[in-house]
């Protein structure tokens, strides 16, 4: 198998993910299975080839992915670059950002670290495939709707219990913050960062990977890029093959994992949008393209104006959509968002909005997980416990989306303003998964990267 999936569920997501971008892919379907270079479309794949033969999906996703070297379709209305200065160019004007004091960092950072950790483990054991109304026909059998606790573990009423591994993650049992790739991906940049002291380039964050985690702790366009850098052919030049991996064999190229792994550099460049944008684009195009970079590139921003003084919801949209494309999706999405929050003023009404206009999209994609977390962001105004709580009952990937969303509200407001209640049951612990790190007090990784900060570390 090549990878995270065989090759005819790779053609399906390929199909999708092309279309998306705005290719014809319509255009080069074929009217039979004995037509030279048959391609199906996603809905009719299970009614060809009911073996799943191999051979077969291998030689239509190598002639679906020829679709790439075509042109976009008449009209496309976005302007996706994939180079940093292009985005760059592409991005609104960003808002003036003013540092803060030494002393209102250190709270706002530790607010940011641990508003994260406590959010993941508030999504954690809900990231099911759970929709908004899932989770609230749930939370409500165990009377715990609306969320505003960690969550139990069983509801005997719907005789329901939420996912087995994440039982240090459910109200009552929580003692630290467990192993999850949302936190395992800001430590793992913490220690590409600091075995890094001149800067890293791409290559460096593959054999960074492949140094301290575990195959099987990546998904999505992470475990594809894992794969490839196993696979790396010695015959031939590595960085172009690096150069390669975003397109190669992934068609979750757009998908969530930039967002969820570039807090690091909005934590270490506060009220300095350019080089939070600059690393966390090196770090996400690694494995992505277009929206899975700028999703990346958004947290970073937005992390850096939370690490600002005066922020404000305001200035936390405004500096996200500063470091991406003012004509991309992820842009319009967010923008969507926002304006559906000032029509309704109900977060309910505008999740279902996302769902309307974004439920088509994969579990773990950009464009819908991003609009839940600006919906957190802008619907919780600066409140931790609210906003990470509405992240969370939104559903799809929860706890991607609560720890993003704690993590941007507790540097906006601080530790001082982040509830005890959520993050002292961590006992200030991360039993992680990355092999430089292990088991750490939280403390610590705020020390290591509040020292990242006054090295004015930058690739």
């Amino acid at each position: 198998m090549p990878g995270y999936a065989n090759y005819k569920t790779l053609y399906k997501e390929e199909y999708n993910c092309l279309k998306d971008e705005g290719y014809d892919v319509e255009k080069f379907i074929q009217p039979s299975p004995d037509t030279e270079g048959f391609l199906p479309f996603p809905g009719e794949c299970d009614s060809y080839n009911d073996t799943d033969d191999r051979d077969f999906w291998k030689k239509a996703y190598e002639n679906l992915i020829k679709v790439r070297n075509t042109p976009l379709v008449d009209g496309y209305p976005y302007v996706e670059p994939n180079d940093f200065e292009g985005i760059m160019k592409e991005a609104d004007h960003a808002p003036v950002l003013t540092p803060l004091s030494d002393e209102e960092y250190m709270d706002r950072l530790s607010g940011a670290f641990y508003g994260r950790c406590a959010a993941v483990i508030l999504g954690k054991p809900l990231e099911m495939g759970m929709t908004k109304t899932d989770i609230k026909e749930y939370l409500e059998s165990v009377n715990e709707y609306p969320l505003n606790d960690f969550v139990s573990p069983y509801s005997e009423k719907l005789d329901k219990r939420l996912r087995g591994d994440c039982i240090y993650s459910t109200k009552g049992n929580v003692k630290f913050a467990q192993s999850d790739d949302d936190i395992n991906y800001t430590l793992l940049d913490l220690v590409l960062a600091e075995t890094h002291p001149a800067g890293f380039k791409k290559a460096d964050i593959g054999w960074n990977w492949l140094n301290n985690i575990s195959y099987h702790w990546c998904w999505c366009a992470s475990r594809q890029a894992y794969y490839n850098m196993v696979n790396l052919d010695e015959r031939y030049d590595t960085d172009k093959q690096i150069d390669e991996i975003p397109y190669k064999l992934n068609p979750w190229r757009e998908c969530i994992d930039g967002q969820i792994r570039t807090d690091l550099w909005g934590y270490i460049h506060p009220a300095d949008l350019y080089n939070a944008c600059r690393d966390s684009f090196t770090d996400c195009s690694f494995s992505l393209t277009k929206n899975g970079i700028y999703g990346g590139m958004f947290v970073a921003g937005a992390l850096s104006a939370a690490l600002s003084k005066n922020t404000s919801v305001d200035k936390i949209i405004s500096a996200g959509l500063a470091s991406i494309p003012k004509k991309s999706r992820l842009h319009e999405a967010i923008t969507s968002v926002c304006n559906w929050w000032k029509e309704f003023g109900d977060w309910e009404k505008v999740c279902d909005k996302i769902y309307e206009k974004y439920g088509h999209l994969p579990f773990a994609a950009t464009l819908n997980n991003m609009s839940i977390v600006a919906l957190g962001i802008v619907a919780g105004e600066l409140d931790y416990t609210k906003s990470i709580c509405i992240a969370t009952m939104c559903g799809i990937d929860t706890d991607c989306n609560a720890g993003t969303v704690g993590s941007i509200v507790g540097a906006a407001v601080g530790l001082k303003n982040v509830p005890s209640r959520w993050y002292e049951p961590l006992n200030d612990t991360i039993k992680s998964t990355v092999a430089a790190v292990g088991e750490v007090k939280i403390s610590e990784i705020i020390k290591r990267i509040n020292h990242l900060k006054r090295i004015n570390y930058h690739c």
